[in-house]
C-alpha cells in the first residue's frame, strides 16, 4: 500500500493528523501492505483448503487455457 493508493488516503490523512512524519507514514503504510498481503495469502489458502476456491480455473487462467 502506498500513499498514492486511493484506499490509503484516509489512513494517510489520519496519520498526519496524529503528527506522524512522512517517513513514519511510509513505514506504517509498508507494514499495513505487508499485513494486507499476508491476510490475503492466508485467506486464499484457507478458501482452497475448505473447497471454496476453484483452483483449477485459476490455473487455466494463468496458463491462458480456455474453460471447457
Amino acid at each position: 500500500m502506498s500513499a498514492e493508493d486511493p484506499r490509503s488516503q484516509e489512513l494517510v490523512e489520519w496519520l498526519r493528523e496524529q503528527g506522524h512524519s512522512p517517513v513514519k507514514i511510509e513505514k506504517i503504510l509498508a507494514k499495513v501492505a505487508e499485513y494486507d498481503a499476508q491476510t490475503l495469502h492466508e485467506s486464499v489458502f484457507d478458501s482452497i483448503s475448505k473447497g471454496q476456491f476453484d483452483l483449477s480455473s485459476i490455473i487455466k487462467e494463468a496458463l491462458g487455457e480456455e474453460e471447457s
